[in-house]
């Protein structure tokens, strides 16, 4: 027989106003009680099984998603991705794909953005392990930090694909995959702008400094340096010389190439380059008095950066309108190739 909601409930031990965090948080503690170690010790068992636990916190992470309290998965709608997580080799669970509006997913949305997406959140074993994700929300929802940053990648570029495969499925010809995988990066490049509020995100990540109605955010950067750039001494101011491919390129007061700038923290290229691109911030760059032994990354010398962006408070809170139109020129462009 399939668990019930109320029974997922019980054996999680949570209360169903428990929001996800606790919910996580108490999965983890109980697999940890059932795990082989502690149980050979005789120490920290459990009434109910790693397989029971599993299926409950599974049961339980789909319910929330779902404002009909159904507690179980609808078959899918058009507009709908599938989904499969797997468990340790002996828990495997497949999931029918399912549509659904959000249910107590907590985050903004962007109403004005192209499509929806899914929100995926992992699966773990019964050691901890992640095994695999799962779709627990659906709509057009910004990213916040309590959404990891690989399974938003993930969501953005199924959204991507999807888009595609719509153009696909008319197409009398074919085209490379290559090609297609190009147009597919832009596509997901632009989306993911419509989903990330650049200023709420930095302000979550960074404590900024306010000054003359704008927010000033100091970010710990990298210049990667090319083959041909002058000497770099500490305390040197960076000019910006171009952006392409995304890369914000850097120069000399003297106009001298240096090279382009790079991050620590991967989420701030799709934060601080896009906000470049659309010219809704100004920046301030100088090469670091502190700086690492080893400066080479990737086999590619670097010097370390102090930068500064500065951010109006009129483009807090907004949106490029013109995303929407480069989305559908790009996709006009896909079905004539």
């Amino acid at each position: 027989m399939k668990m019930s909601v109320e029974q997922a409930y019980k054996i999680l031990a949570v209360s169903k106003s428990a929001d996800i965090k606790a919910i996580k948080k108490k999965y983890r503690k109980l697999m940890l009680k059932v795990h082989p170690d502690s149980l050979k010790s005789g120490k920290n068992t459990y009434q109910y099984s790693a397989q029971e636990i599993n299926e409950a916190y599974s049961i339980i992470i789909k319910n929330l998603s779902d404002n009909k309290m159904s507690g179980y998965f609808n078959n899918s709608s058009d507009d709908s991705y599938s989904s499969e997580y797997t468990y340790d080799e002996e828990y495997y669970q497949d999931y029918n794909s399912y549509a659904s509006d959000g249910g107590n997913w907590d985050a903004p949305v962007n109403d004005n953005a192209y499509t929806s997406r899914n929100i995926y959140h992992y699966a773990e074993g019964a050691r901890g392990n992640i095994t695999g994700s799962f779709v627990i929300a659906k709509g057009k929802y910004i990213w916040t930090i309590e959404e990891d940053f690989t399974l938003f990648i993930k969501s953005i570029s199924e959204s991507s694909d999807k888009l595609l495969s719509g153009i696909d499925n008319r197409r009398k010809g074919s085209i490379s995959d290559t090609r297609r995988a190009v147009i597919k990066a832009q596509l997901a490049y632009l989306l993911a702008q419509q989903y990330i509020d650049a200023t709420y995100t930095l302000n979550e990540l960074i404590t900024p400094v306010k000054q003359n109605n704008a927010q000033i955010f100091y970010i710990d950067s990298m210049l990667e340096i090319q083959a041909n750039a002058p000497f770099l001494r500490a305390g040197m101011t960076l000019y910006p010389q171009s952006l392409k491919n995304h890369r914000l390129y850097l120069k000399t007061k003297s106009g001298n190439a240096a090279g382009y700038m790079s991050f620590r923290d991967d989420r701030l290229y799709y934060i601080i380059i896009p906000l470049l691109e659309q010219k809704r911030a100004q920046v301030k760059v100088q090469i670091a008095t502190r700086q690492d032994k080893n400066n080479t990354r990737h086999n590619v010398k670097y010097k370390n950066l102090d930068f500064w962006i500065k951010i109006s408070d009129n483009n807090s809170g907004t949106f490029p309108e013109s995303i929407n139109m480069q989305i559908e020129e790009i996709l006009t462009k896909y079905s004539k190739m």
